[in-house]
């Protein structure tokens, strides 16, 4: 390689200043979510630049592994070009934290052996490397440059060139070292921020307003309002007082919570009559940063994410200028556990300290926090790399695009709880001449030996799983025989996840297995299984599947370690024995669901739209044509079963069977259309029209007021026209999907709108066909009836005809079920004159699609992975635990310490969730309660799973008293104990002395 060489990797630009950027909305449909088109088309046509080279010689490059993790994340964001700058060559050291490099790339410059691996990560980004040195000259042609490893002059330098650049060229400094790291940006004299938070707007319907001077507007009594002091909002659809419906942007005085005051004379406008509604206006905001010179003398505030270390970032910031003059003095970092070397640092730290007027540290440094930071100083750990390369990643898109809150300006953290408790021997410290010893020069080796042989189960293996991997394997973790990391998810991805896994450290010892973690496979993920593990890891996206996890991870008292990423946004949640509440102690409450009456008769918002659209295709084109065939497949059996439940829905059910079979019965694609234009019609013509005839505009309620009041809106049915591209849509998306579900032929034309168009104006349809059922007439007698008419009808069909059902799939834009669903929830809201939306953001919505995005994620997963340090070392005191939350697009951190499980006491004992008591051999009910009676425990109920096994209410159950517990439950339960299962565990009702109830742990009895 000739140095100064740029080699690129084939990959194609994906946009210019020349022509919009076409976007993969399928591909990018999660990413689209958090960012949107605009901003992800200004990161289509952004160049970046990652530099991890400062000229000071190869054993000084240690930090240029970061480099990679910001490649990774900017590649999956999509950016045009990233360049990889770096003159150095790997080494078995630079193994530990990037997970591009091998062994067999030791020797090879760092930037060209990581080229190709970045580029699979997104093929439509240019990924090339550059090897000579960097100057300033290389700089113009970026709109953003990450520096990981370079002297402060040099950053003076470099920085002073990009904000004189003309645009200016956004700079971010970054380093990683040991288990401290910083950040800091400088985006230029002016820079823009199109929007804060990344948050949708508020809005809120209005009740009424007052003619007051301010004018005080109310919302409806169920709409909590989200506004603050000092928002803007606009005012829409605004009846009587129609002033406020100019566009004027108007300022928020007072905010309550279903009120607030807008800075506004109302006093001569018109009554309120009703209707309206409001929404907040998102202002662009212009920050002006200071230059990397003038922060250095005057850094300002530091963003502070744990409290309990107000004082901590000012340390850091000499802490890290120390490091840089040691480095220009000596060439080097300081050596791992040298007192000598680290007496320097905390000298330089001093007279940085003594230099400094308005931020000066008074009295003594704490010196051991700074002998720890040169000792590790050298080393970039993997945790650390993924936790900065989240936050780094991120500021580039911000850079890149406007979107969301650049860090302002300087940023530090430290993790150093994640040491062992134990003084830490230098001689432990010393290489090994392994992947792992930047590691080690932090933990030492006994430590990366738990690690190399701990069990772990990580459950999930979706973004966040795939991510744990890595860093895992990366990490060491279960690399010998004796340590195993197994994997589970339900989705084929896992088999994947694990193969590249084993690709970046093939001394993982993996098992990847195909199975729900669930009672059922309870089988698979037995008493053994759980009983040798060390830690779990929860990479899960539901809340029922952590709250099953927890519940094994408290029975068989092991770590869990969760966390959970929403678009920008991730927490972490540490779960430990007898130290943190379990993670079911506290759950936010349950989201706000609309009324099914909202949903089917009176939607208000795109939401309720969206709902009742996917509603209506799982019932047409899922459920409806599987009870088709369950009554094709046995119809005496089916027949039988609709007559016992003689109810409402079952007589819909078979309504709906017969529409199928006989009056909506399609054998053309012709019959296909006529249905899709029929269905138009019913639904939002007719049924509006019956509806508005049910209760007219003028309506009232028994109290008189009016019956169309906020929030409710009034409907208007639609005309159908060919001329409409939506309507035609509709029919298009609906013929073809009821095509498949009657497994008919869909022909070329019926994808070609002039010819569809044809087809649809032949299809009669009846201007006065309504919606009214015989709901007066005996649902039993109306079954009896469509029994009868369905058995005719079955012998009428084909033999083995079968329906097609269709379920839904949201990832696939070619299959017309977004299509449908779209044009379903858009003619509706065209009914009740809702803002339509367009069919990703009713992917968003109908597919109920979580935002992710790689940055959000890396952070989350590093976070994790430094209390996996602290669970492996043991010994650590609930307040070096730490549950995080975090907000990228802020940019925030809060760290807390996990609260304690509740203690619970009685005759000088104690416990806690944790606790589960044991009793040895096939004992009889009589015996468990005396066995709790010496305890002091009166138990008046025992329970297995929802059994009752003994009450003493019930006076049957004192024949129990004498019979073993095992056979009771085989008995009452129904249910044999597995063969793998040696107890079987009882829950107890007690009350102490006093006669209140006290609750205990659950009871295992060991009967076998």
């Amino acid at each position: 390689m000739v140095a100064g060489e740029e080699v690129g990797s084939g990959g194609s630009g994906s946009g210019n200043g020349s022509g919009v950027t076409e976007i993969d909305e399928d591909l990018h449909s999660r990413q689209l979510a958090v960012y949107g088109r605009e901003t992800m088309r200004r990161l289509f046509a952004s160049n970046v630049l990652i530099s991890g080279l400062n000229g000071l010689g190869a054993e000084i490059d240690s930090n240029a592994t970061m480099s990679y993790w910001y490649a990774k994340n900017l590649a999956l964001a999509g950016v045009k070009s990233i360049t990889l700058h770096d003159a150095g060559n790997v080494e078995m050291w630079d193994l530990s934290g990037n997970f591009f490099l091998s062994e067999d790339d030791i020797g090879n410059n760092r930037a060209v052996a990581c080229v190709a691996k970045i580029q699979e990560l997104n093929n439509a980004v240019d990924i090339s490397a550059l090897t000579e040195e960097l100057t300033t000259k290389h700089l113009s042609k970026f709109q953003a440059v990450v520096f990981t490893d370079i002297s402060m002059d040099k950053a003076f330098e470099f920085d002073d060139y990009c904000r004189s650049h003309k645009p200016p060229i956004c700079f971010i400094k970054t380093e990683v070292r040991g288990l401290f790291g910083s950040v800091f940006c400088d985006f230029g004299p002016e820079f823009t921020v199109h929007d804060i938070d990344g948050e949708d707007p508020h809005t809120g319907i209005i009740a009424s307003i007052s003619n007051d001077n301010p004018a005080t507007v109310y919302s409806v009594d169920d709409e909590r309002l989200d506004f603050q002091e000092g928002d803007l909002v606009v005012f829409s659809e605004v009846q009587g007082m129609t002033e406020l419906n100019d566009g004027k942007p108007r300022k928020i005085i007072h905010s309550r919570p279903y009120s607030f005051c807008i800075e506004e004379d109302a006093s001569n406008f018109g009554i309120y009559t009703k209707g309206g509604i409001v929404t907040q206006v998102k202002e662009q905001s212009i920050l002006e940063f200071k230059s990397l010179r003038d922060s250095i003398r005057e850094p300002g505030n530091f963003p502070l994410s744990d409290c309990l270390k107000f004082d901590r970032p000012p340390l850091l910031h000499f802490a890290f200028l120390a490091l840089d003059k040691f480095r220009k003095e000596f060439g080097r970092f300081p050596a791992v556990g040298c007192g000598q070397d680290a007496q320097r640092i905390v000298e330089f730290t001093a007279s940085f300290n003594e230099a400094t007027i308005d931020y000066k540290i008074e009295g003594k440094l704490d010196e051991k926090l700074l002998r720890l930071f040169a000792s590790g100083s050298r080393a970039v750990l993997n945790p650390m790399a993924a936790i900065f390369g989240g936050i780094v990643g991120q500021e580039v898109v911000k850079a890149c695009s406007g979107k969301f809150h650049p860090l302002y300006q300087f940023f530090y953290f430290d993790s150093v709880e994640s040491l062992p408790t134990h003084q830490l021997n230098p001689k432990d410290l010393k290489p090994l001449n392994s992947r792992y010893d930047a590691q080690i020069s932090v933990f030492g080796s006994k430590l990366q030996k738990k690690l190399r042989d701990v069990n772990v189960f990580v459950v999930g293996s979706g973004a966040l799983g795939c991510e744990f991997l890595k860093n895992l394997a990366l990490m060491g973790v279960s690399c010998s025989r004796k340590g195993k990391l197994t994997i589970t998810d339900d989705d084929v991805i896992e088999k994947i996840a694990a193969t590249a896994a084993s690709a970046i450290n093939s001394c993982l010892h993996i098992d990847a297995l195909q199975n729900r973690a669930c009672p059922e496979s309870e089988h698979v993920f037995h008493d053994a299984f759980w009983e040798g593990l060390d830690v779990v890891i929860n990479a899960l996206d539901n809340v029922n599947a952590r709250m099953y996890m927890d519940m094994r991870c408290l029975y068989f008292q092991k770590p869990l370690l969760e966390s959970g990423t929403l678009g920008t946004k991730c927490n972490t949640q540490m779960v430990i024995p007898h130290l943190t509440e379990s993670y079911g102690a506290s759950q936010d409450p349950p989201e706000k669901q609309a009324p099914m009456c909202t949903v089917h008769s009176f939607p208000h918002n795109i939401d309720h739209c969206l709902t009742w659209a996917r509603s209506e295709f799982e019932g047409l084109l899922d459920k409806t044509p599987n009870e088709v065939n369950s009554f094709l497949s046995n119809p005496t059996q089916y027949a039988a079963a609709m007559k016992k439940a003689g109810d409402a829905q079952a007589r819909e059910l078979l309504e709906g069977i017969r529409e199928c079979l006989e009056e909506e019965r399609c054998e053309r694609f012709e019959d296909c259309i006529t249905w899709a234009r029929l269905k138009f019609e019913e639904y939002f013509s007719n049924c509006v029209k019956q509806l508005t005839f049910t209760f007219p505009e003028d309506a009232a309620t028994s109290t008189g007021a009016p019956f169309w009041s906020a929030p409710k809106r009034f409907p208007r049915p639609l005309e159908f026209s060919t001329t409409d591209v939506s309507h035609v849509q509709f029919i298009m998306a609906a013929s073809i999907l009821r095509a498949v579900s009657y497994g008919i032929d869909i022909p070329d034309w019926a994808k070609s709108t002039s010819n569809l168009i044809n087809a649809i104006s032949k299809v009669h349809t009846d201007e006065k066909a309504n919606n009214i059922s015989s709901a007066s007439v005996d649902d039993a007698t109306v079954i009896e009836d469509l029994l009868t008419k369905l058995e005719a009808c079955a012998k009428k069909l084909p033999p083995g005809f079968r329906m097609k059902p269709i379920h839904f799939e949201k990832d696939d834009d070619t299959n017309f079920h977004m299509d449908l669903i779209a044009g379903l929830a858009n003619m509706r809201a065209r009914n009740y004159c809702i803002q339509e939306v367009d069919k990703l953001k009713a992917k968003l919505i109908a597919g109920r699609i979580i935002p992710t995005i790689a940055t959000s994620t890396a952070m989350a997963t590093g976070l994790v992975c430094l209390e996996l340090y602290k669970v492996l070392a043991g010994g650590h005191p609930v307040e070096d635990y730490h549950n995080t939350f975090a907000n990228l697009a802020i940019p925030m951190l809060t760290i807390s310490e996990p609260l304690p499980p509740t203690v619970i006491k009685h005759q000088g004992m104690r416990w806690t969730v944790w606790d589960r008591w044991s009793i040895k051999g096939d004992i009889t009910v009589a015996e468990l309660l005396k066995w709790l009676s010496d305890k002091g425990l009166s138990a008046y109920s025992v329970s297995y799973g929802t059994a009752l096994l003994y009450n003493t209410m019930f006076p049957r159950h004192k024949d129990r008293l004498g019979r073993k517990i095992a056979d009771v439950a085989k008995e009452v339960a129904k249910v044999d104990v597995p063969e793998h299962r040696k107890h079987l565990d009882v829950v107890v009702a007690c009350e102490d002395d006093k006669g209140n109830d006290i609750d205990i742990p659950l009871i295992s009895i060991y009967f076998r």
